[in-house]
C-alpha cells in the first residue's frame, strides 16, 4: 500500500511540473531583408540575435548578363552577418527590374550557367547559407522559362548543399494568360515554383488596393486562401512590411512611403492629433494635421497588436514564418515583441 501511495504521488508530482513548465511556442522563422539605408546596418548590429536569416539585397545580374560585384559598402554586411553568425540568404536581382533583361537571361543557358556558378563560389567565399531569387517584372510569356531557370539553379545549389528560395509577387486568384492585364504577379508559375524550392517568401506588402494601411489582415487572407492551393503551408514565408503609408486627408490620396521612425516625429510634431487601432485592417493609424502647410495627413503602421495579428496568422495556416521588408525601416519595440516567437 505504501509502495502505491509513493508511485501515486511521484505521478501527481509529474502531472504538475508538466503544467508548470512553460509550453515552447511555435517557431517561425523571422528573415529580414536588408538594403544600404540610414539605420539598416546599425539596426543589424544592435539586433542580430533576433535574426534568424539576414537577406541582403546587394547582388545584382547587370545588362552584360553577368552578375555585378557588389561595392565595399554593400558587402560590409555580408562580413558583419558572419561575424554575428547570422544564416545569410542574399537576394540576387535583374538590374532596375527591367523585364527586357530579364527575357535576355532566360533566353540565354550560358548566361545562366555563369550566373549559377558566380552564386555558388560567392556563397563558398562568404560562407552564405543559400541564395534567394528576386527576379520581378518578368514578361508572364516567359513563366515556364523562369521556372526552368528556378529548377536548374535548385538542382545546382543542392550539390552544394546550399538552401535556394524565390521571392515572389503573390495573386488571390488563378493566372489567366489570355488577359489584357497582366501585372508581375504574372510571371510566376508559384506550384512549379514550390516544387523546385526550399521555400518562397511572398512580397505581400503593397496591397494595390488599399484604402490604408500598407497590407492589411484581409489582404493577406485573401493571398493566403489562394497561395495555399499552389503550395504547401510549410513552404510559405508571409512578406511583412515594416515600413508606413502616408495619406493626404485632402485628396484621399497615398503621398509616400516612410519609416516609423519619420512617421512618429511627424505626428508628434502635428496638431489635432489622433491614434487609433483599426481591428478589422490589423494596423494602426496617426492622424495629425501638419502645423506648416495646414494639410491633415494619415500615416499607417504596423503596431505592437498588428505585429501580433501577423504572427497569429502564420501560425493559424501553420506558415514557415515570415520575410520583412526591411531593417533599417522598423519600430523600436519590434525587437522584443517577435522574441515572443
Amino acid at each position: 500500500m505504501k509502495k502505491q501511495t509513493t508511485g501515486m504521488l511521484m505521478l501527481s508530482c509529474l502531472v504538475l511540473l508538466t503544467f508548470a513548465v512553460p509550453q515552447p511556442t511555435f517557431a517561425a522563422e523571422k528573415l529580414f531583408y536588408f538594403f544600404n539605408n540610414v539605420y539598416g546596418f546599425e539596426y543589424f548590429k544592435k539586433n542580430a540575435s533576433a535574426i534568424d536569416t539576414i537577406a541582403p539585397q546587394v547582388y545584382t545580374v547587370d545588362y552584360d548578363l553577368k552578375v555585378k560585384k557588389p561595392t565595399n559598402s554593400q558587402t560590409k554586411i555580408l562580413k558583419e552577418a558572419k561575424k554575428k553568425k547570422v544564416d545569410t540568404v542574399p537576394l540576387i536581382v535583374n538590374a532596375d527590374f527591367s523585364k527586357i533583361l530579364m527575357s535576355d537571361i532566360l533566353l540565354s543557358e550560358d548566361a545562366q550557367d555563369e550566373i549559377i556558378e558566380y552564386m555558388i563560389k560567392e556563397a563558398d567565399k562568404y560562407d552564405f547559407k543559400g541564395w534567394q531569387f528576386d527576379f520581378e517584372n518578368l514578361n508572364h510569356l516567359d513563366r515556364d522559362m523562369y521556372t526552368a531557370f528556378v529548377a536548374k539553379t535548385y538542382k545546382e545549389l543542392k550539390k552544394h548543399d546550399l538552401e535556394f528560395s524565390v521571392a515572389v509577387i503573390p495573386r488571390n486568384k488563378p493566372y489567366d494568360p489570355l488577359s489584357t492585364n497582366q501585372d508581375w504577379s504574372s510571371g510566376y508559375d508559384f506550384k512549379a515554383i514550390a516544387e523546385n524550392s526550399d521555400f518562397v517568401s511572398l512580397m505581400s506588402y503593397d496591397d494595390p488596393y488599399s484604402i490604408g494601411p500598407v497590407a492589411s489582415l484581409p489582404f493577406k487572407q485573401k493571398i493566403l486562401d489562394y497561395m495555399l492551393t499552389q503550395m504547401p503551408a510549410e513552404k510559405i514565408s508571409l512578406g511583412i512590411p515594416l515600413y508606413c503609408w502616408k495619406w493626404d486627408n485632402s485628396i484621399n490620396m497615398k503621398v509616400g512611403a516612410t519609416t516609423h521612425k519619420l512617421a512618429n516625429e511627424a505626428y508628434s510634431k502635428g496638431k489635432d492629433k489622433s491614434k487609433r487601432y483599426d481591428k478589422t485592417l490589423g494596423a494602426e493609424a496617426l492622424t495629425y494635421t501638419d502645423k506648416k502647410f495646414k494639410t491633415q495627413y494619415t500615416i499607417w503602421c504596423e503596431s505592437e497588436e498588428s505585429i501580433e495579428a501577423k504572427m497569429d496568422l502564420i501560425e493559424d495556416y501553420g506558415l514557415r514564418g515570415f520575410s520583412a521588408w526591411a531593417i533599417g525601416q522598423e519600430p523600436a519595440w519590434l525587437w522584443k515583441t517577435i522574441k515572443k516567437y
